[in-house]
């Protein structure tokens, strides 16, 4: 049996909006977003690099992207 304190703990828990129980599980959707743009991100890189086109500028690059997306996932941090 569950005691009250746990019972709190966890209703504190769940309802907190920064919890990782309501942005990775309940908000997943959006998470999974940013992993595709990542991923797709990673590929355009990958791909300008292979056909020397990425530049030295990180401005407005495909390896930008990739940053945004993943410093927004915070609590994977």
């Amino acid at each position: 049996m569950e005691s009250s304190s746990t019972k709190n703990l966890i209703t504190r828990y769940k309802t907190d909006p920064e919890s990782v129980y309501n942005t990775w599980f309940i908000v997943g959707e959006e998470r999974m977003k940013a992993f595709r743009a990542i991923r797709r991100g990673v590929k355009d890189t990958v791909d300008a690099i292979a056909t020397d086109t990425f530049g030295n500028d990180f401005r407005g690059s495909s390896l930008e992207i990739i940053h945004a997306a993943i410093t927004e996932q915070k609590q994977v941090f």
